[in-house]
């Protein structure tokens, strides 16, 4: 059962690995980057059609990476068209609506995603002593419901949501990331809180 200790250590762990990914993205991409993550919510699988109520845009730019180990599920970075085309802008100098912007577009943000999922499922198994084996970064462009939805068959138990906030060069830009578990993955979690953090 998700308890507000839970969603509490939850935030604590996400809120490390954002600030990793922070430090990570200002030193690679050479541009001042700030990250927060203002709320988590939590869905049943069930609850899915749920998830992208907030999010008006039809299509959306995302990355995404599957991870294995302790437990199994996706990870998506998802962006409003008008926050990838400037973030990207803000990262490379290339001017919005240009063809050598969009021809950079999907690395940049492969790159991007890649660093901010590592960095947030890295933390989660470095607090709880777990590692874990990821794919490579896809990049993707359609509505959500298609983003969500795993490439592989696999029944899904839970979808985590943050909400999380990109500061570059004075621009504050939206983006979301989702945690998607699959059967059991997200109990195991669960129970790995219980039994590495201590409740306060």
């Amino acid at each position: 059962m998700l308890t507000e200790y839970h969603l509490d250590a939850l935030k604590e762990i996400v809120n490390t690995g954002i600030g990793r990914a922070a430090a990570s993205l200002n030193s690679l991409l050479e541009s001042h980057i700030e990250l927060e993550v203002p709320s988590i919510r939590l869905f049943a699988s069930d609850e899915a059609e749920l998830v992208g109520n907030d999010i008006n845009a039809t299509e959306l730019a995302c990355v995404k990476l599957s991870f294995e180990g302790f437990f199994a599920g996706s990870a998506i970075l998802v962006f409003p068209p008008e926050s990838a085309v400037k973030l990207v802008s803000s990262l490379t100098g290339e001017h919005p609506g240009t063809a050598s912007l969009n021809a950079v577009m999907a690395g940049t943000l492969n790159e991007v995603g890649n660093i901010v999922i590592n960095c947030v499922i890295g933390t989660i198994g470095n607090m709880l002593n777990q590692s874990f084996d990821f794919s490579l970064p896809n990049y993707m462009e359609g509505r959500l419901d298609e983003l969500l939805t795993p490439h592989k068959p696999a029944p899904l138990e839970a979808i985590l949501v943050l909400l999380t906030k990109f500061k570059v060069e004075d621009s504050q830009l939206e983006g979301s990331i989702f945690l998607i578990f699959e059967v059991g993955s997200f109990n195991t979690l669960i129970k790995a809180i219980d039994s590495f953090i201590p409740a306060q």
